[in-house]
């Protein structure tokens, strides 16, 4: 079901965006975000350390991030604040990361969620949930790829197509 990227390019299988696998960062062309886009990542783990390096980290990159040291805490901030991304844990006591990712979609459908988990229990319902799945364990530029993957599909289904032009919008009369 997975569609590769590029057959001569090496593929991490750390990182599934959508149906296709994605690229590491040393893979592909930078993908750089502005200072002034600032997209919002919603960052969901109970290890707050982890937390607190994942914010620092994407900080720099460009994002705003805010963050939840538990499931139902990450879905309030989701339900108070526009939010481009969802990044969440699956193994986290309480709420799950398929319970997470659910919640988001119940409130917005469009909000893309990133299930990065580390944990060999995720079970394969969870992936027809989340938009994108990367594991803890691979590079952290899957995982920046993998954020900009659904930032990109994000902005192209909110994209409307140009209006059609009519012989009738440039005052021309039309015989049928």
């Amino acid at each position: 079901m997975e569609k590769v990227v590029s057959a001569a390019a090496k593929l991490s299988s750390s990182v599934i965006c959508g149906d296709e696998r994605v690229l590491s960062k040393s893979d592909q062309s930078p993908l750089g975000v502005t200072r002034s886009a600032r997209p919002t990542i919603l960052w969901i783990d109970d290890f707050e350390p982890g937390l607190t390096l994942y914010k620092r980290m994407f900080e720099d990159f460009g994002f705003k991030v805010l963050t939840a040291s538990s499931g139902e805490a990450g879905v309030d901030l989701a339900s108070l604040n526009h939010v481009d991304v969802v990044v969440t844990d699956y193994q986290m006591p309480g709420m799950d990361g398929l319970e997470v990712a659910t919640s988001v979609k119940a409130l917005n459908p469009d909000t893309p969620v990133l299930l990065f988990s580390g944990s060999p229990l995720v079970p394969s319902r969870a992936r027809w949930v989340v938009d994108a799945f990367c594991d803890k364990a691979g590079p952290r530029g899957d995982l920046l790829a993998a954020i900009h993957c659904l930032l990109h599909v994000k902005r192209t289904r909110t994209l409307q197509p140009p209006p059609v032009a009519h012989a009738s919008d440039q005052g021309q009369r039309t015989v049928a």
